[in-house]
């Protein structure tokens, strides 16, 4: 699927290039940050972001774009494939992260309701999926707010964290999110 760069009121969402490998890899180092993510670990290793960039870019991470502010990378946004498909059964799930200082001002809701709009209508889903860890309330309030409802708990494995964590599992439908968007 092409990547075309996405306007919202504050922000580019972009395709990834080579050249935002140093900023991935100084937010992804913040504790922060990295702690709230499953695959992302803590301390973040040097040439980390351009292995995880070289992946991404033969299309084995899913569809990634860069959340710019200004012109500067401040976190990702990205929509993968489900691993756990039935038959007919296509789920894919939302993630994301966003640089410390832009927390807390609606930059990741901004960014996850324009990606949505772009990929809710031309992909052949109803429903999207997304985990967040019980005690990250600010991703859980982002979810939220676009309709994203509960659909279960259970834990998930946080390479940082370096343990397993209690997690919410959420799944926003294509009605709910028009709804939530009206």
């Amino acid at each position: 699927m092409r990547r075309p760069s996405l306007h919202s009121e504050r922000l580019l969402l972009r395709p990834l290039d080579k050249s935002d490998a140093p900023s991935i890899e100084a937010i992804c180092s913040q504790r922060a940050v990295s702690e709230n993510l499953a695959n992302v670990p803590y301390p973040y290793p040097d040439g980390g972001a351009q292995d995880w960039l070289d992946r991404e870019a033969k299309g084995l991470a899913g569809i990634n774009m860069a959340i710019t502010h200004e012109g500067d990378l401040i976190g990702l946004i990205g929509i993968k494939a489900s691993s756990e498909r039935t038959i007919g059964d296509f789920v894919p799930s939302i993630g994301y992260w966003l640089d410390l200082p832009f927390w807390g001002k609606g930059y990741m809701q901004e960014a996850v309701s324009r990606l949505l709009d772009w990929y809710m209508p031309h992909e052949p889903t109803e429903r999207i999926r997304a985990s967040v860890f019980e005690d990250n309330s600010r991703s859980l309030n982002v979810l939220q707010k676009l309709g994203f409802c509960e659909i279960g708990r259970d834990e998930g494995y946080s390479i940082a964290r370096g343990t397993q964590s209690p997690q919410i599992n959420l799944e926003l439908t294509a009605n709910r999110y028009k709804e939530a968007m009206q």
